[in-house]
């Protein structure tokens, strides 16, 4: 009688071993196919993120600096289509592409798109992908990827008026820490000299210019200056107003810098009528040459104490016309308390700056960035 030979153990393993690659290939082949897919997915959701923003961007960018909604729709449409969403540009058509206006109920919250609402500050940009194919489709029972994503771009179109004191004070030298010009001192009848607040504050105003320049939106800007009602018995005599509309809203911001320029090579001075000041930049935000469709905002600077009116009541029927108040004090001789109350009832910020650099830095801080993205 023959004996049956047993088989070798490594054979037996290799056998199990043969069997189980064979029953776990299909399921490591599923799971591999499900990460591919879901990085895929992951992919196009990214892309069309990006290319959503970039088209909500220029469009915004574009309203902003022309106020046309069809140059706004065709910037968007042309820079989607630079975007590649899963190996193709996005196509947006005109419904993908909305006007409205975008706000906050207070200053940390989120922004709210309202379709058509006036001001017209916003683009919402809407895009969808669809029946993008996914790999190895036969073998799950959804075939394809779908996704949809939106964007808001909300441009900050700013109307501004810098209200800037012009007292006699401000012909004192930045390093001198006193709240008025001496009487007989002959800088009264001279314009302001080297090293004066006021050349401090023409260097200032420059690089808040020069910050609204590298910005896409359009801001308008006008220099009110003010002082008080105010004769002085120079060769020749030289007679003031409380307040002078010095430049008014204006695309061009030489506007601006020549109207500083214009005063710095002038004679003036008197007292600090900072609520007649007030007036004429609300006169001016108000008047014909302000834009609609344009945020308010107001910047008031002193170096010294108000005279007459108390400055902050007139802050406070500024802002209840839609005008938010900041306030500047330059200079450790400023009432920086009142002007700290006169940017609370503005709804403004208030911003201290007792020399030169500092002043520089919160004219910078002022020149907001006018296009962002809020949703």
């Amino acid at each position: 009688m023959m004996r049956k030979l047993a088989t070798p153990p490594e054979q037996t393993r290799r056998g199990a071993v043969l069997v189980l690659i064979a029953l776990a290939l299909p399921v490591v082949l599923i799971l591999c196919f499900m990460s591919v897919n879901t990085a895929y997915m992951l992919l196009l959701r990214t892309e069309l993120r990006v290319a959503t923003d970039a088209a909500a961007r220029a469009a915004g960018s574009t309203l902003a600096a022309t106020d046309d909604q069809t140059l706004a729709t065709n910037a968007a449409k042309d820079i989607a289509l630079l975007n590649e969403v899963g190996g193709t540009g996005l196509v947006l058509t005109d419904p993908d592409i909305e006007f409205g206006g975008s706000s906050q109920v207070n200053p940390g919250n989120p922004y709210t798109f309202t379709v058509d609402a006036t001001p017209t500050n916003a683009t919402r940009v809407n895009a969808a992908l669809a029946n993008q194919d996914l790999f190895a489709s036969g073998l799950f029972d959804a075939s394809t990827f779908n996704a949809a994503q939106s964007a808001t771009a909300t441009h900050a179109n700013v109307d501004i008026c810098l209200v800037l004191d012009r007292s006699s004070s401000m012909k004192l030298y930045t390093w001198e820490n006193l709240p008025l010009l001496p009487g007989g001192d002959p800088r009264k009848c001279l314009p302001p000299q080297p090293g004066s607040r006021w050349l401090a504050l023409d260097a200032a105003v420059t690089e808040f210019v020069n910050v609204l320049a590298t910005t896409p939106a359009v801001e308008h800007v006008a220099v009110v200056t003010y002082s008080s009602d105010y004769f002085m018995s120079c060769t020749p005599t030289v007679t003031n107003t409380a307040a002078t509309i010095d430049g008014d809203l204006n695309v061009d911001l030489t506007t601006v810098t020549n109207a500083m320029t214009n005063r710095s090579g002038t004679v003036w001075g008197g007292m600090t009528e900072i609520h007649s000041g007030i007036l004429a930049g609300t006169a001016v935000l108000t008047g014909p040459s302000a834009r609609a469709n344009a945020r308010k905002v107001m910047i008031v600077l002193t170096d010294g104490n108000y005279t007459a009116d108390d400055p902050v009541p007139y802050a406070t029927d500024t802002a209840a016309l839609g005008i938010r108040v900041h306030a500047i004090t330059f200079s450790d001789g400023a009432n920086q308390t009142a002007m700290q109350d006169v940017a609370a009832e503005g709804t403004g910020d208030f911003y201290h700056a007792p020399d030169q650099a500092t002043l520089e830095d919160v004219f910078r801080t002022l020149a907001a960035t006018p296009v962002f993205l809020t949703d």
